[in-house]
């Protein structure tokens, strides 16, 4: 009997000016073959003939799932276009991708092998597709990824400042030069705050759950945006621990039988625009907010790193976050009270989980 194709996948490796596609097939002999892969500009023109190329290619029986790996922004209008055209997409991050090759034993990275690899995790796996993002949402995350751009250059300038400062014999011209670049970015910082706060203030969903979550003190209404645009509205999370591992909070252990015990750390894997956006309000909610002075204060008795408690203090307010947003409840600052019975890390604990 003649084998058929059962599942057919194509791995997309993507740069700036072009891509690398492979379509694979699996046969209902569960044989598994390349089929066909090429390279393709990343343009309009590439996409058209892209499309073409799989329509002949492809067998016609059977479903076609498209993979890539989320690479900036280059994927970005490759994705959207397709997804426009009626075809299954899932975007990869750049650590599972990797992993994968890992766990193949493949220490080549090139265009082709990677292609080749992502085509073939689908085979084996069923992907989650991909779906846009709504026109609000992505101009809240452009705006809210401009402003950490522009708090990043402001923070370069200070440091540079300070330094020239303190140095033998400063140049007054330049030491002028560097204050009106400061003047500039704090100008623009404000008018994108502002922007941020005018398309909240649009969007009554956004609106109503952002203000509820704002109650906590340290979190600014730019930062919570922050947290929602990188998340799409937590939208593709259905877990905790999926938005603690996005966000690269998952704590790594290295340990090996009795000989090796080294220290815990988190991943950082993740989305690093998380970890800014929440590094500032953590310092704020743990000198203001009792529920996460409790937080600091069992991490830092226990391991005597402030680093750690901080951190501690970031992720705890991620799944705050989280849980409000998705409840639509808002933050209650007396609730831990109510708890007085229980001992002090059941309080906290509750506090966090509190959904109303």
């Amino acid at each position: 009997m003649k084998a058929v194709v059962k599942k057919q996948h194509v791995g997309i490796d993507i740069a700036k000016d072009d891509f690398k596609a492979c379509l694979m097939q699996r046969m209902s002999n569960d044989r598994v073959r390349v089929k066909a892969s090429r390279s393709f500009k990343n343009t309009s023109k590439g996409f058209c003939n892209f499309v073409a190329w799989l329509s002949k290619k492809a067998c016609k029986d059977s479903p076609v799932h498209i993979s890539m790996e989320a690479t900036g922004v280059y994927h970005e209008n490759l994705a959207y276009y397709l997804h426009e055209k009626g075809h299954r997409v899932s975007i990869l991050l750049a650590v599972v991708v990797k992993s994968y090759l890992r766990s193949l034993n493949i220490n080549t990275k090139t265009d082709k092998t990677d292609a080749k690899c992502i085509a073939q995790m689908g085979i084996e796996r069923n992907l989650e597709p991909w779906h846009p993002i709504s026109s609000e949402m992505r101009r809240l995350k452009q705006l809210t990824r401009a402003k950490g751009n522009l708090i990043k250059q402001k923070t370069a300038l200070n440091n540079q400042l300070h330094a020239l400062e303190h140095s033998h014999l400063p140049s007054k011209e330049v030491i002028q030069i560097i204050k009106k670049q400061q003047k500039l970015l704090e100008k623009q910082i404000e008018q994108l705050k502002q922007l941020i706060e005018d398309t909240i203030m649009r969007d009554d969903f956004l609106k109503e759950r952002i203000l509820k979550i704002c109650r906590i003190r340290g979190l600014a209404l730019d930062s919570v945006a922050t947290i929602i645009a990188e998340t799409n509205g937590f939208q593709h999370f259905s877990s905790i621990a999926q938005l603690i591992s996005y966000a690269g909070y998952d704590v790594v252990e290295n340990q090996s039988g009795s000989s090796i015990r080294g220290k815990t750390r988190i991943s950082k894997k993740g989305n690093s625009n998380i970890r800014k956006a929440l590094h500032f309000p953590a310092l704020i909610a743990k000198r203001y907010e009792p529920v996460f002075q409790l937080v600091y204060e069992r991490i830092f008795e226990r391991t005597k790193i402030k680093m750690k408690a901080y951190v501690a203090i970031q992720r705890k307010l991620l799944i705050l976050i989280y849980t409000l947003f998705k409840n639509n409840v808002a933050f209650d600052p007396n609730y831990y009270k109510k708890l007085s019975n229980e001992d002090t890390k059941s309080r906290q604990d509750t506090m966090l989980a509190y959904t109303g």
